[in-house]
């Protein structure tokens, strides 16, 4: 065995240095946390080649004092620690004192910096990790780093290195992030010459639309949820704008952009009713949590955090974000399926009934009257009866007035209002015990015009100037699945033959606190040995699964969430809704297509329990613009 020696500071600041800044996003970052650090609310990122040219980050932060100037590119030399306790409370972006002097050792640096104390600035170059010069220059208040030459003194680092165009696509990510999750900031990105991002740090919405886009930015919805000393601010995408991928995903804790897979996986939960197979929601999300409840201090990349509870932290980014969801869908719904008309034309105004309205009132009243005199009844009593006549009449009125605002709304659609209200009105000719006025969805219903099936597939539906195309199959598939969903059989099924599985100590772990969900959900567990569980009965409803499968989908949420009792049965019985829903093809008879209408309208459901869409709406202006009726 060879020697033990002490490494020199040459080498074993290289090697520090590899683990700090593992390629030029890496130095990118780390100069601008510093300067975000400093203060700065205006930042200039510059890079050309990749990175391997140049990297500059310039700022109007405090800048750094001359006497300190040499001091920042010494390893482990920072100003935001000073005691072992403010590892406790880390509130800066670095802390280590590890960046300038990696960056420095594998780079030549230039830093030219200002303090307002000061009239003149500071400029000092940095080779090797070792200050060079330092001279006195002009400069405004802030600091300017400029990173030339990056590996060049580790050629063996530099040639496992990706091309200089995907570096670059990885800087110009990262500095998308960093827009994001420091809305407040003024931050300009510049790639060999030509302007990539510039934000002006008028808040989120502003940095959404510097990143994303105008389009972007008007389907997302925005999140403001507190509970107590921990709160959740930002913007999701609503259900119908998904990605293929994850990289429309952004996390900062404290605004400090990290990666965390039990918070991705407690969203993609929340987001599992309304997405489709391989499509991934969009947010950009910041948690505010106290220092203590947070670790930051977990990796030199400083892009990983440690909860005090995690599984809190999880379930709280789970419930806002499926309020949110349900929320927009609920207006959504209310939109497609507005419960009184936008317009109403000037030739079906309510007064063209009257004289029907009379007509049926003076015909109930006179019904009245003369069932009346065949009864022997004192004055007192024939008072007390004219008063209830005169009750009943008015409630009459106030409900035919509704009948003739829906036979309104059916005039607008084609139909014959007034021939509406003759047909409906024999339901109005009892007073005394008549049945209470039409709910609002009887009254949405009753303005629709079916149309029929488009491809024995789409049910066609006109309501006010909307057309409304249903998917047959995603529509009942929806009705089946809710009503499984509430009526869940409860009898337990005993297993002929118990499933019997061993697991980890973790795995273990993970059963026992999830036990009661398995059982509430229709999965009998018992432990059966060291590590070892059996199923020995299921629900009626999960009787048909395989049981092998099931208990790795049962494991697979050990590394991200906590399993909800509601949600563990659910694809089983999206399944059995699919296989038991009406099928694309299938020719439906007058009857079922208006009970699929009728419970589309009622219940204003939007999507399938696979997150496929429902209703597809054309509004009447969409149309006309498409006939080029209006431009």
């Amino acid at each position: 065995m060879a020697d033990i020696r002490v490494l020199s500071p040459e080498v074993y600041n290289l090697i520090a240095a590899g683990e700090v800044i593992e390629r030029p996003y890496g130095a990118m970052k780390e100069l601008v946390e510093n300067s975000i650090d400093s203060g700065a609310d205006r930042i200039t990122i510059e890079i050309a080649n990749g990175g391997f040219d140049l990297i500059s980050v310039t700022d109007n932060g405090c800048g750094i004092a001359e006497k300190d100037v040499e001091l920042a590119f010494v390893k482990h030399a920072t100003s935001k620690l000073s005691a072992q306790s403010d590892l406790d409370a880390i509130q800066t972006l670095g802390f280590r004192g590890e960046a300038l002097p990696s960056i420095a050792a594998i780079s030549n640096v230039r830093m030219t910096t200002r303090v307002s104390a000061s009239e003149t600035g500071v400029c000092v170059n940095v080779e090797g990790g070792e200050v060079k010069d330092k001279t006195y220059v002009s400069a405004n208040v802030g600091t300017k780093v400029e990173v030339r030459n990056l590996f060049a003194n580790t050629p063996a680092r530099k040639k496992f290195l990706k091309t200089p165009a995907s570096e670059s696509a990885e800087i110009t990510k990262f500095v998308s992030k960093l827009i994001l999750t420091n809305p407040n900031l003024s931050i300009t990105y510049i790639a060999d010459d030509k302007t990539v991002y510039s934000s002006n740090g008028n808040g989120r919405e502003q940095a959404i639309f510097a990143v994303y886009g105008a389009e972007c930015l008007d389907n997302c919805l925005h999140i403001a949820y507190s509970n107590g000393e921990i709160r959740i601010e930002g913007y999701i995408g609503n259900p119908t704008f998904s990605k293929p991928n994850r990289n429309g995903q952004t996390l900062s804790v404290n605004g400090r952009y990290v990666t965390d897979q039990s918070i991705s996986a407690a969203i993609m939960q929340a987001y599992k009713p309304f997405l489709m197979t391989r499509q991934y929601p969009f947010y950009v999300l910041n948690l505010d949590i106290p220092c203590h409840l947070v670790d930051v201090n977990v990796h030199p990349k400083k892009t990983e955090v440690r909860f005090a509870d995690a599984r809190k932290v999880c379930s709280l980014f789970y419930h806002c974000v499926e309020n949110a969801l349900q929320t927009y869908t609920e207006q959504r719904s209310e939109q497609i399926f507005s419960e009184e008309p936008q317009t109403r034309p000037a030739q079906y105004r309510q007064e063209d009934f009257a004289d029907v309205f009379d007509r049926l009132a003076a015909q109930n009243k006179i019904e009245i009257m003369n069932r009346d005199q065949t009864k022997d009844v004192d004055e007192m009593e024939r008072a007390e009866l004219q008063a209830d006549k005169i009750d009943a009449i008015s409630e009459l009125g106030t409900r035919l007035e509704r009948e003739v605002s829906v036979a309104a709304a059916r005039a607008n659609m084609g139909l014959n209002g007034v021939d509406y209200l003759k047909q409906a009105a024999p339901q109005f000719n009892e007073v005394v015990g008549a049945e209470s006025a039409p709910s609002r969805e009887d009254m949405l219903f009753y303005r629709a015009r079916i149309l029929g099936s488009a491809f024995k597939t789409y049910l066609i539906l006109e309501i006010d100037d909307k057309l409304i195309f249903v998917d047959q199959h995603a529509a009942h598939e929806r009705i089946l699945f809710d009503r499984f969903m509430q009526n869940r059989p409860s009898d337990m099924q005993p297993i002929m033959f118990p499933y019997t599985f061993s697991v980890t100590d973790e795995e273990a772990l993970f059963i026992e606190e999830n036990i009661s969900n398995f059982n509430k959900a229709g999965i009998e567990l018992q432990r059966f040995g060291t590590n070892t569980f059996r199923i020995t009965a299921v629900s009626s409803l999960l009787s048909d699964m395989e049981m092998g499968d099931f208990v790795k989908y049962l494991l697979s949420s050990i590394e991200e969430f906590k399993p909800d009792e509601r949600e563990l049965a659910v694809e089983k019985i999206a399944q059995k809704a699919c296989k038991a829903a009406v099928k694309a093809g299938y020719c439906l008879s007058e009857y079922e297509i208006k009970y699929i209408l009728k419970e589309v309208c009622d219940n204003k459901i939007l999507q399938c329990p696979h997150g496929r869409p429902i209703t597809v709406v054309f509004s009447k202006t969409q149309l006309e613009k498409m006939f080029k009726r209006i431009v």
